[in-house]
Order: structure tokens, then C-alpha cells, then sequence
């Protein structure tokens, strides 16, 4: 094929800006460009970590900017918006458990040596560093499978378990029935299947499914105070949400999170095999 009038073959890709729900990135080419955070050298030193442990479900580090940013590679595949978590069925939640699993296995015993944006500074005892956004939106997908996760500026540290109930609330998805997630979902919900497949694919232990049908609710109610001490430093992107009416949505969901309770721990328990037991 002829080159356009006035480019070379060997020009370098253009830079592509794109607009993730909070943070701002430019792709160039096969690398993304991600601004500086404060989790930011963490983030590298977590990266890093996972890549030496053989996890390849997450972008590798490749260099930081003279302004800071940090240089990942760009992953290939499907991720789902918010409003698609319909088209993943229950083959696609196990393999979101399954990476999810692999992750929390390679990251247990690494502790960084710089600070987190939110929660505590320390890896304690029973706790990893979480991503602390697992969602489709924060999901690749190739051929039917999650491959990897991307967007790690918010990783803190929690239980593991964190990781797992935010996945819940996500995927199932944990809201009410009149809830924006449900808006266009083509037929009949199954939580209790959807469930059951993301928490088999993990490999929760069976004596763990109250414990994680209460930190859904838990998860959802420290997303809602992190959101709300972000919109109160005047944050755009939370600012932004306000507007939109997020806190009466946490607030809804953290509502369906208490009424589904029963529901949730009863999926996780027929979903829950020993692997992390």
C-alpha cells in the first residue's frame, strides 16, 4: 500500500490521548504514557515485582518521563465499559477469578518501598497489595479469557479478600434493580451464577463465603468515603461525579450489598473450592 503523501514508513506512531474514568493517558504506539501519582513508585516497584514472578497479566514497565510519567506496555484485547459486564458469562468471570487468583499468589510476601495514596503504608499480617479496582472496565479480555488488568494507580494496601468483594460488586453486579448497571441487560440476571463462577475461579476457601458476602458491603462503603474526601480536595474527576450523582448510586448499592447478602454468601459457598482456603 502507497504511504499518504508527506509521512514515511519509519515515522513514530502518533500519540493518542485517552480518557480513563479518572485518569487522563496518552498511547503511543505499543507503550502508554500514565501521569505521575502518588502511588506512583509503588506502582513501578509492583509491576516490576509481578513481572519477576512470572504474572503476565498485568502492563510491564518500561521507563519513566523527565515529567514523571511512567512509560507501561499497551495491552491488547477487549475491555469492557461498565454498561457491557452483560456480555461476560460465566466462563469469562472464572478466568477474571483465576487471574485474579494468580495475582494476589505472586504478590503475597512483596511489600514496596514507597508509600500508597490511600489506607495503610505497611503490608501487615494477612494482607497484600491489592489493586483495588477490579472491574470489567479495568479488565482485558482476549478470546473469552481476562488476560490482565490494567489502570494500577490505585493499588493499596487490604486482604486480598478486598480485591475479591470489589470484583463481586462489579461483575455480579451488586445494585439494585433499577440500578444504571442493569439498564439494557438483555434478559434474566443471574447473580447467584455469576457469583458462583468469579469465586470458583479464585479458589476461595468454603469457610470464607459470610466473610466475603460482608466485605462486598464493606468495600462498597470505603469506596463511598474515599470518593468523598476526593471531592472534598476538589479532585476534577470526583467533582465531576458528584455532579453526576455518585453518591446516591454508592449509596443504593451499598443498600443492595446489605439486601443481597444472603444471596451472595450462598454463591460464594456453592463457587468456593480449597484452593485459598
Amino acid at each position: 500500500m502507497q504511504d499518504s503523501p508527506g509521512t514515511s514508513p519509519d515515522a513514530p506512531p502518533e500519540p493518542e490521548a485517552l480518557a480513563g474514568r479518572v485518569t487522563e493517558f496518552v498511547r503511543v504506539g505499543d507503550t502508554v504514557r500514565r501521569p505521575a501519582s502518588e502511588s506512583s513508585a509503588s506502582v513501578q516497584q509492583l509491576l516490576v515485582h509481578l513481572e519477576e514472578a512470572g504474572f503476565g497479566g498485568a502492563p510491564r514497565y518500561l521507563g519513566t518521563e523527565s515529567d514523571g510519567s511512567m512509560v507501561l506496555s499497551w495491552v491488547e484485547g477487549w475491555v469492557p465499559a461498565d454498561a457491557e459486564c452483560w456480555r461476560l458469562g460465566t466462563g469469562e468471570l472464572a478466568s477474571v477469578g483465576e487471574l485474579l487468583g494468580s495475582c494476589h499468589d505472586c504478590v503475597a510476601g512483596f511489600a514496596a518501598g514507597s508509600g500508597f495514596a490511600e489506607g495503610p503504608q505497611a503490608v501487615g499480617s494477612g494482607q497484600v497489595v491489592c489493586h483495588g479496582d477490579i472491574a470489567a472496565r479495568n479488565t482485558v479480555f482476549v478470546g473469552g479469557r481476562a488476560v490482565a488488568f490494567i489502570d494500577w494507580d490505585g493499588i493499596f494496601v487490604a486482604s486480598p479478600m478486598w480485591d475479591l468483594a470489589h470484583a463481586v460488586w462489579q461483575f455480579a453486579p451488586v445494585c439494585g434493580d433499577a440500578g444504571r448497571w442493569l439498564e439494557g441487560w438483555p434478559g434474566a440476571l443471574d447473580r447467584s451464577a455469576r457469583i458462583a463462577a468469579l469465586v470458583g475461579g479464585y479458589g476461595l476457601g468454603a469457610g470464607r463465603a459470610d466473610e466475603l458476602a460482608d466485605m462486598v458491603a464493606e468495600v462498597i462503603a470505603g469506596c463511598r468515603r474515599a470518593v468523598v474526601r476526593k471531592i472534598a480536595a476538589g479532585v476534577p474527576a470526583f467533582v465531576q461525579m458528584e455532579r453526576e450523582g455518585i453518591l446516591t448510586t454508592l449509596d443504593s448499592q451499598h443498600r443492595a450489598a446489605e439486601q443481597l447478602r444472603p444471596l451472595i454468601a450462598h454463591a460464594a459457598a456453592a463457587g468456593s473450592s480449597e484452593r485459598h482456603g
